[in-house]
């Protein structure tokens, strides 16, 4: 509720009970209480008005002036010369600057000489509250740019915050399409070949057996599902791209890709640590990708350092570790500028698998992917 209250209510009421205060306590102003008083309301009431017509309260408070003076006084008391200040602070701050924002700087301009015929106040102190006004209206026009540079800059800030993240999104959604074309094109592949051998099965029975019918609808299916499966790898290729399709990653076809970073200047070594097994085709695809983005990292950020790609076959699982011996990087995995650890935790999580990237204590960078076998989902 505290929070809603406008700043120059505040205002209004801590400068009365500044008035007041001096009233009562100095023994000047309660001889000649007069000018005390009309200071105290015409601050109450410009401090009050400055939160809906911050002009008019800028205005009003150069009364302070020539009232007090024509009343017996010298001029804006302690809460006057305070009642200033934040009236024309909060006019430059609350008001943008437009062609009639100098009318109240130059209005109280000349209401703060208007005493000088009268006798009341001496030429200095009138030049000292002119330059008051513009002081204080130049210093609220600072807090408003600041403001506004703030809130700018907060705008900016969520603005690069969305996309980040709309780029993060729309990274994975790209990986995830190329990942679900080249498993459809595994399993367009797998599914032929099974039509085919339960076709030759078929030929070997009885034209009209039981078994025979029963295999032929099974065929039927199989064909059907493969033209599907086809539709739908032809819906996800990339139809920007000329020529023939790439032939299908695999692991088998490691040493080309090894061959061909070292032709990039990568030094590179291969170790196989336990015996090969049958992989997976959709497996098979997703630990080549991850050893060729890996390998791709390291000549963008690392450069020409020895390198060493480690395949580990484990009972019910395959490790891929990629180690490089460069200067590691000084910023988190995800933020090194590239989508390349996005497509490398989406591989691996397809088959709930773990991925660990991080330098390496010993100096340089390894990416470390472990694939269980019978976990894709």
């Amino acid at each position: 509720m505290l929070r809603r209250i406008p700043p120059p209510l505040y205002a209004c009421v801590l400068l009365t009970a500044l008035g007041t205060a001096e009233l009562l306590l100095d023994p000047g102003y309660r001889a000649a209480p007069a000018p005390v008083l009309a200071a105290i309301v015409i601050v109450a009431a410009a401090t009050a008005a400055a939160t809906w017509f911050p002009v008019a309260a800028a205005l009003g408070i150069g009364l302070l002036f020539p009232v007090t003076v024509v009343l017996g006084g010298n001029g804006p008391t302690g809460a006057g010369v305070i009642a200033i200040l934040l009236t024309y602070g909060w006019l430059g701050y609350r008001r943008r600057p437009d062609r009639w924002w100098w009318v109240a700087p130059v209005v109280g301009q000349l209401l703060s000489l208007s005493p000088l015929p009268l006798g009341g106040r001496y030429l200095w102190e009138s030049a000292f509250f002119t330059a008051l006004y513009w002081v204080a209206l130049w210093v609220g026009r600072l807090v408003r740019r600041e403001r506004e540079r703030a809130e700018q800059l907060a705008e900016l800030a969520a603005r690069l915050d969305a996309e980040r993240e709309a780029r993060a999104h729309a990274a994975v959604v790209e990986e995830r399409v190329r990942i679900s074309r080249e498993i459809h094109d595994a399993v367009a592949h797998s599914v032929s070949v099974m039509v085919l051998q339960v076709g030759v099965v078929r030929t070997r029975l009885a034209e009209h057996s039981v078994e025979a019918e029963v295999l032929q609808g099974v065929e039927r299916l199989g064909r059907q599902s493969v033209e599907e499966l086809r539709s739908l790898v032809g819906i996800l290729r990339d139809e920007s791209a000329a020529g023939p399709p790439a032939p299908q990653p695999s692991l088998g076809n490691l040493d080309e890709l090894l061959n061909g970073v070292r032709a990039a200047g990568l030094p590179v070594e291969l170790e196989v640590v336990g015996e090969p097994a049958d992989l997976p085709r959709a497996l098979d695809v997703s630990a080549y990708r991850v050893t060729q983005e890996a390998l791709s990292n390291v000549l963008r950020h690392a450069g020409d350092v020895p390198t060493t790609v480690r395949l580990r076959h484990e009972p019910g699982a395959l490790t891929v570790e990629v180690e490089d011996d460069g200067p590691g990087v000084t910023a988190a995995p995800g933020d090194t500028g590239g989508h390349g650890f996005v497509g490398m935790r989406e591989r691996v999580g397809m088959f709930h698998g773990t991925l660990e990237v991080g330098n390496r204590p010993g100096g340089g960078f390894a990416v470390c992917a472990r694939f269980p076998y019978g976990g894709a989902r």
